[in-house]
This record gives C-alpha cells, structure tokens and sequence, in this order.
C-alpha cells in the first residue's frame, strides 16, 4: 500500500506529464502559476493538480495569525511534499476561499490586469 508522500510523489509527476497533452491543460496551469508566482515550481505543480482555482494559499498558521482569518471547518488542505528535512514530509496550505474573516482581518492582495493594459499587452506578443 502507497503512503501519502508516495501517492503525493506520483500525482505530481503525472500532472508534469500531462501539462503538455493539451493547450487547456498549459494554460491551466499558467493560470495558477501567475496567481501563485511567490511559490517554486514544485509545489505550484502540486497546488494546480489538487485545487487549479486557488488564488492565494498559506499555511493554517499564517491565516490565523497573521492576517487574522480562520480556516473553515472541513476545509481540505492542498498537500505539498517537504523535502528539506532528512525525511520527506506533507505540509499543508489553504486557498483564501477556505478562510472566513474576522474583526481586523486582512484579505491578501490579488493582482489583476486592467482591462485598459490587455490589449496594449497583447499586441506586443
């Protein structure tokens, strides 16, 4: 029977497999990957193969403390392989969506293009 670190390992390495099968697959991914660019590859990969929506994900901690928003019960955490100590682990983060605010809460800031810039954008490619 497959652990979780190993089952984790093999979605990740199927996702990688499968982000050139299509373009909607590609661009997919580059969604996520623009909404979630403070992460490195490797867990932007396992952030698009389990939640492809999400927009700004944290650990339970930082939502708590730091910008004051609590976890929703039963929220489902994304999975992310930790591969800095001597044995592999999961740690989890939640996407904003999971969180509910509180007095003084703050909301993460969520870039977004102008409508007046992506023409001008476009045009340049």
């Amino acid at each position: 029977m497959a652990t979780k670190i190993q089952t984790y390992a093999q979605l990740a390495e199927d996702t990688a497999k499968g982000l050139t099968r299509s373009l909607e697959d590609w661009t997919g991914f580059l969604n996520t990957v623009g909404r979630l660019y403070k992460y490195p590859y490797h867990e932007q990969l396992m952030i698009y193969a389990q939640r492809p929506d999400a927009r700004a994900c944290a650990e339970y901690d930082l939502w708590n403390n730091t910008m004051n928003r609590y976890v929703r019960r039963g929220s489902k955490g994304i999975a992310l392989l930790d591969t800095t100590a001597d044995i592999p682990r999961l740690r989890y983060v939640f996407d904003v969506s999971d969180t509910g605010s509180r007095e003084n809460s703050r909301y993460p800031y969520l870039w977004d293009m102008k409508e007046d810039y992506k023409e001008p954008i476009k045009s340049r490619f």
